[in-house]
C-alpha cells in the first residue's frame, strides 16, 4: 500500500534528517510505501493544487493508495482564521471520494508554548493561532466524522496526562525533533495495522 501524504513542514520534517522523518520511519516499521510530498510554509490551497497534481499525473496507473492530509496551521498563521483551511480540507476529502480515492485526514501536534521559529515572531500571534488551530483542530474532528473519514489524531500523543506539551518532542514551539517523528511514526503504524486488519477481514 502507498500512503501518500499531503502536508506543510509537519509532513516534510523541518528541521530533521531523511532518515528522522516521521515518514520514513513509519515506511521501515509499516512495510507501506509513504511518499512525503510535504512542503514548507504551504498552506491548505498549495496542498489542494499538488493533490490534483499526483491524481493527474498518476491517472490509469494507481495502485493501492490513500491519501494523508494534514494541513492548516499555516492558513491559520498567513489570515488569522480558519475558513480556508476548512474549505480547502473539505474540497480536498470530497475530491478524492468522487475520484474513487480513500482519504485520511491528519490531526496535527499542535502548538506548544517555547521558543517560536525566529523569522515568524514578528509576523504571527502565536497566541491567537494556538486557539484557532483548537478550535480547526476539533471542526476536522467532526469534520471527519460526519463524511466517515478516517482520521490519525496526533494530538494526546503530544500532551502529558496534565495536558501540558511535552517540551521534549519538540525543536521549538511548532516543529518536531527527532523524538517527536518517531511518535508521530509509531501512531500513523497503529493505524496501519488497523487498516491492514480491516482489509484481511473484509
Amino acid at each position: 500500500m502507498n500512503m501518500i501524504c499531503i502536508g506543510d513542514s509537519l509532513t516534510y520534517g523541518y528541521g530533521v534528517s531523511r532518515g528522522q522523518r516521521w515518514t520514513t520511519l513509519a515506511a521501515e516499521k509499516s512495510g507501506w510505501t509513504l511518499t512525503n510530498h510535504g512542503v514548507c510554509g504551504d498552506t491548505t490551497g498549495g496542498m489542494l493544487v499538488r493533490m490534483r497534481e499526483i491524481m493527474r499525473e498518476t491517472a490509469g496507473r494507481r495502485d493501492e493508495r490513500c491519501f494523508l492530509l494534514m494541513g492548516g496551521y499555516n492558513d491559520i498563521f498567513f489570515s488569522g482564521n480558519s475558513a480556508g483551511a476548512r474549505e480547502n480540507m473539505a474540497a480536498m476529502v470530497h475530491q478524492l471520494f468522487a475520484a474513487g480515492e480513500m482519504p485520511l485526514v491528519a490531526i496535527g501536534p499542535g502548538l506548544a508554548e517555547g521558543t517560536y521559529p525566529a523569522p515568524w515572531v514578528n509576523a504571527v500571534d502565536f497566541a491567537s493561532a494556538a486557539a484557532q488551530i483548537r478550535e480547526y483542530e476539533e471542526w476536522l474532528e467532526r469534520f471527519c466524522d460526519a463524511f466517515g473519514v478516517r482520521s490519525i489524531d496526533f494530538r494526546g500523543d503530544f500532551r502529558d496526562r496534565s495536558g501540558r506539551a511535552r517540551a521534549e518532542l519538540r525543536l521549538d514551539g511548532l516543529h518536531l525533533n527527532g523524538d517527536g517523528h518517531r511518535v508521530m511514526a509509531e501512531r500513523v503504524c497503529k493505524v496501519i495495522s488497523v487498516m491492514e486488519r480491516e482489509q484481511m477481514n473484509a
